[in-house]
C-alpha cells in the first residue's frame, strides 16, 4: 500500500539518498587491490553519519560495484570528502592510462515522497494489502481534482486509482 512513512521500514527503504557505482578493473590483480583496500573505506562508510546501508556487487569478469543508501544527498556528499574515500579514489583513477580502474560511474537516485509499504513494514497500520491500480504511466492523463493527498489523508496516495500520476 502507498505510504510515505519508511519508519519501520528496512534501512534502504528509508534512504532519501542511494549510490550506484561500478568500476571495470584493467586486471584480476588490480580488483585484488580494490579487495585490500576496502576494509579501511568500509569501515569508515558504516559509521559516517547518515549512512543506512550498502551493498558490493561483483560482476564478471572485471567489475566492482556498490550500492550505499543514505540518509540525505548532504550525508552521502560528505562521505565523498572523507580522508578515506578520496584515497581509494586517487589509487582507483589518479594514474591516468596505468590506473587500475578502465572506467567507473557513479549514479545518484533520490527517493521520491510516495512509495510502497506492507505488513510489518507499513508503520501506519501493519495491513498487508494491494494497491487497487498502477501508478499512471507518464503518458497517461491525470483526472483533473486528483492530486495526491498529504501526509495523514485517508485517501489513498498518487497512482491508487484516482488517476494521479504521484509528483
Amino acid at each position: 500500500m502507498r505510504s510515505n512513512d519508511f519508519s519501520q521500514a528496512p534501512p534502504q527503504a528509508r534512504a532519501e539518498v542511494f549510490f550506484l557505482g561500478a568500476n571495470r578493473y584493467r586486471s584480476p590483480l588490480a580488483m585484488l587491490g580494490q579487495i585490500r583496500r576496502w576494509p579501511k573505506v568500509a569501515r569508515a562508510l558504516r559509521t559516517a553519519p547518515g549512512y543506512l546501508w550498502h551493498r558490493s556487487y561483483f560482476e564478471v569478469p572485471d567489475r566492482i560495484g556498490l550500492m550505499v543508501a543514505f540518509a540525505s544527498q548532504d550525508d552521502l556528499m560528505r562521505y565523498a570528502r572523507t580522508p578515506e574515500h578520496r584515497e581509494i579514489m586517487k589509487w582507483l583513477v589518479g594514474s591516468g592510462e596505468r590506473s587500475p580502474a578502465r572506467g567507473g560511474f557513479i549514479r545518484i537516485l533520490r527517493a521520491e515522497e510516495w512509495g510502497y509499504t506492507n505488513g510489518e513494514f507499513r508503520a501506519e497500520d501493519g495491513r498487508l494489502g494491494m494497491i487497487d491500480e498502477f501508478t499512471k504511466l507518464s503518458s497517461e492523463e491525470s483526472l483533473p481534482g486528483t492530486d495526491p493527498p498529504g501526509p495523514g489523508s485517508d485517501r489513498p496516495g498518487p497512482g491508487s486509482g484516482s488517476g494521479s500520476r504521484g509528483r
